[in-house]
């Protein structure tokens, strides 16, 4: 990537200005180049961009020019929980000790334990200096975690003519079935509750005349937190045309994890790469009033 390239990229960016943190990241071929067009970055987004792991060696070079980025890092304890269900965890702090307590469903050894030491998550990463798309993939799941695999933008290796059409990078492709889809959700949508929860409305007519499956929900809402301004809090209520009855169900996702945990804590079910699915409701009344319910529990007494 060139440096006279930036002034493009910057434009690329704008769809950027809506994540809270983000998380610049550079290849291990990174040089010099990488970290000046990271720190343009930088000063670019503001204080909610963060350069995650630029080389020391790199850092020393021109720390006459830019302070050094140490972020910190988290550790995190993490047990396979297809392999070792548990039914319950907690913990306590006693004594200036840290106690976690499991309840397995079978018995443990420390060996089934494994403790990461990885960045803390970013809203959108922006890859810089990355040779391949394997190289990238290894360093989100091992190092810097993304919530929204849909806001990763790798501006490695694009061609200076390319980012001259002043074109969005798109991390999916969707065809014209799937944009007509996108289109009837908007159609079918509202905002509440002063812009914090998006709600939209797909009856099995709208994937019957745009011929799409229902597992392009996912990542269809993900895709458009990315590339439109939608509230924290986004829920699509749609039916599902391979059930006769109790084909309503709910997809709730969100920029904010805890808040998605809460809701499916008190749906009893559980989150799926960073969403959850509420299942089996008559109809969209029935769905939409249990969503609502399940809302005002989460929300703080006033």
């Amino acid at each position: 990537m060139q440096m006279q390239d930036m002034e493009h990229i910057l434009k690329i960016l704008t769809l950027a200005e809506n994540a809270g943190r983000i998380g610049i990241v550079l290849g291990p071929e990174s040089g010099d180049t990488e970290l000046l067009a990271a720190h343009a970055l930088k000063e670019r987004l503001g204080e909610k961009a963060v350069v995650l792991n630029a080389p020391e060696h790199l850092q020393d070079r021109w720390s006459h020019m830019f302070k050094k980025e140490r972020p910190q890092k988290e550790f995190a304890l993490v047990l396979d929980t297809d392999t070792n269900p548990v039914d319950e965890l907690r913990y306590e702090k006693e004594g200036g000790k840290l106690r976690i307590f499991l309840s397995p469903q079978h018995e443990l050894t420390k060996d089934a334990f494994q403790l990461e030491h990885r960045y803390m998550p970013s809203d959108m990463i922006i890859a810089l200096g990355f040779a391949n798309e394997t190289d990238i993939t290894r360093t989100l799941e091992t190092d810097t975690p993304l919530k929204n695999t849909a806001a990763l933008i790798n501006l490695s290796h694009i061609p200076s003519e390319a980012l001259k059409k002043d074109a969005l990078p798109s991390t999916n492709k969707w065809d014209i079935g799937a944009m007509k889809l996108w289109s009837r959700a908007l159609l079918r949508s509202y905002v509440e509750d002063k812009n914090t929860v998006f709600w939209a409305f797909l009856p099995k007519e709208d994937f019957q005349k745009t011929n799409q499956p229902t597992s392009i929900l996912p990542a269809l809402l993900a895709h458009m937190g990315v590339v439109m301004e939608l509230p924290p809090l986004r829920l699509i209520l749609w039916q599902d045309q391979d059930f006769p009855a109790n084909n309503v169900h709910i997809l709730v996702s969100g920029t904010d994890p805890d808040v998605v945990m809460q809701i499916a804590q008190a749906a009893e079910t559980s989150v799926t790469n960073g969403n959850l699915t509420i299942r089996g409701f008559a109809n969209f009344s029935e769905a939409e009033v249990e969503m609502r319910k399940l809302l005002k529990s989460i929300k703080p007494e006033a």
